[in-house]
Formats: C-alpha cells, structure tokens, sequence
C-alpha cells in the first residue's frame, strides 16, 4: 500500500505493479590542463518515482481513479506520500500521468485500464 494525499494504492484500487525509484546527486566538471577533469559536489539532485499500475474497474475501486489522480495533478499542489508501514517520505508532486484503456465491454467502457505516474520529491 501507498498513500499519495488522499489516494491510496492497493489492491482494491489503483495497484501499481513495481515501484521504480531514482535519486541523483549534482556535480559539476571542473576540466583540467594535462589531467582528468575534477568533480564538485553541488548538492541533491532530482528524486523520482515511477509507479506503473493496472486497474480493473469492475473488480473494485470502480472507474473514475485515473481521473482521480488526474485532479489531484491539475491542482498543483505538493502531495504528503506515506508508504504501508507508515513511513512518511515528505512532499511530491505528480509530474505525469499517462493512461492506456484495454478491453472494452459493448458499451466502450474499459475493463482494464493501465497507468504510469511519475511524481518528483519537491522542495521549497
């Protein structure tokens, strides 16, 4: 489980399938006459995460998460991420949101829908 504001990411909702973290760290080359060039450390760098999910709305949570997630992202607004064992992991904003529907039932509304949200730690 995951919570991201109000939302949460379980099996009942919006599952994601992995979670894929990247943290970096700023550097400047300093070039050098006659040798390598020279690193300086300038600080943090961007911290990510990419959260790739399925949700079957028939299953549970219904239909309308994604856009959900699409309203919490309009508002621009920094998101308190709290993971399931209750550890809080500051704020993040929702940087993207992409959608993909599959498997449509007569009416056109999706059976499975997939998604991908990248949100990035933000810092004041």
């Amino acid at each position: 489980m995951l919570k991201l504001g109000d939302f949460i990411f379980s099996v009942d909702t919006a599952a994601y399938q992995d979670l894929q973290r990247s943290t970096a760290r700023n550097w400047a080359k300093i070039n050098r006459i006659g040798k390598r060039a020279a690193h300086q450390d300038l600080g943090p760098g961007d911290d990510s995460i990419t959260l790739p999910g399925v949700i079957y709305p028939t299953y549970k949570g219904g239909l309308g998460q994604i856009d959900k997630m699409r309203e919490m992202q309009g508002k621009g607004e920094p998101l308190m991420l709290v993971d399931g064992l209750g550890n809080v992991h500051d704020k993040w904003v929702i940087v993207t949101l992409t959608e993909k529907d599959d498997a449509f039932f007569r009416d056109g509304v999706a059976q499975k829908q997939e998604f991908t949200l990248k949100i990035e730690r933000f810092e004041e």
